[in-house]
């Protein structure tokens, strides 16, 4: 049995596994990748120490920093269920099962479909949830991003050097960007934003070819080669049953102080949380709190781990 169990290997997930192997927990990471939202960013240019770095970079190091200590770590591996037993979690993936005294839910979020017909039949071929991963397929094409927040308006500065032409589709009659990304964007001469667009419906035969939106009442066409995703994200939260209460936006509970969910040694941070701000160093700080309390619920309950 684990002493520490960190579902996620995002950066809550990572400062997590560092603070357990420091701890003298053993400790298993268990992770999709370790990428994360964070690692989708295309800039990153407030994190203490790099002025300008992209997600994947961070992420790079990230990784790089964990493995240094040398946790268990199964990759590529998606969680199907958490359930309490009478000592500790078990803990189950498509494969395995592992249980563990504490476990951390560090599992983020996935992106939040559109939810409007052919996005299901063109995903993959045609439409993407991340510009960093498949940005370069369409070098010289026409694309369309759906969603003109922070990360719309990221995804469209990155695009523009591939592409032909970018449009910015936002559903509201003003972007929600900062002003800083809307003024670079502004200055670039293939790039449109389209306001008060509600996107309807993606067409084409084998791969994405255009999609319509209203606008004003008005049915309208647009001809593009790719559609890019960036309509926010919702926690991923599906494996943990009733172990966590959850607040109106699906995210899981926690004790502000402890990171603690409703459940005695089972813990919860960074962007699948309540916790306010979803960003990269709150999630860091919040891993290192769940795995500091962790730590001292498991010395409660008798064992005496020796920190290294």
């Amino acid at each position: 049995m684990y002493d520490l169990i960190i579902i996620g290997g995002g950066p809550a997930g990572v400062t997590a596994g560092i603070y357990g192997v420091r701890k003298g927990l053993r400790t298993l990471v268990i992770t999709k990748d370790f990428l994360g939202q964070a690692g989708g960013a295309v800039l990153v240019e407030n994190w203490p120490g790099e002025k300008s770095i992209s997600g994947a970079e961070l992420m790079q190091k990230f990784e790089e920093h964990l493995k240094h200590f040398n946790p268990k770590i199964e990759e590529n591996t998606i969680i199907k269920s958490v359930t309490k037993k009478k000592e500790g979690f078990k803990v189950v993936t498509g494969e395995k099962e592992f249980e563990g005294k504490a476990v951390i839910i560090a599992s983020g979020r996935n992106p939040r479909p559109l939810k409007v017909p052919g996005e299901e039949k063109f995903s993959g071929k045609g439409i993407s949830y991340c510009v960093t991963c498949d940005g370069a397929f369409f070098k010289e094409k026409e694309v369309a991003v759906v969603g003109g927040g922070n990360s719309g308006f990221m995804a469209a500065l990155e695009l523009k050097d591939y592409c032909k032409k970018v449009y910015v589709l936002e559903m509201g009659n003003k972007v929600g960007a900062d002003e800083i990304y809307q003024k670079r964007l502004e200055e670039v001469e293939n790039a449109e934003i389209i306001t008060g667009a509600r996107l309807k419906e993606i067409k084409g035969e084998e791969a994405v070819e255009f999609l319509t939106y209203e606008k004003e009442g008005e049915a309208k066409e647009l001809r593009v080669d790719g559609v890019f995703v960036e309509v926010g994200s919702v926690p991923a939260t599906e494996f943990v049953g009733d172990l966590v209460e959850f607040n109106e936006r699906g995210e899981i509970k926690i004790d502000p102080v402890t990171t603690e969910t409703k459940t005695k040694g089972l813990f919860a941070a960074g962007d699948v949380t309540d916790v306010r701000d979803k960003q990269i160093i709150v999630a860091c700080a919040e891993g290192e709190k769940a795995t500091l309390s962790a730590y001292d619920y498991l010395r409660g309950a008798g064992s005496e781990p020796k920190s290294i």
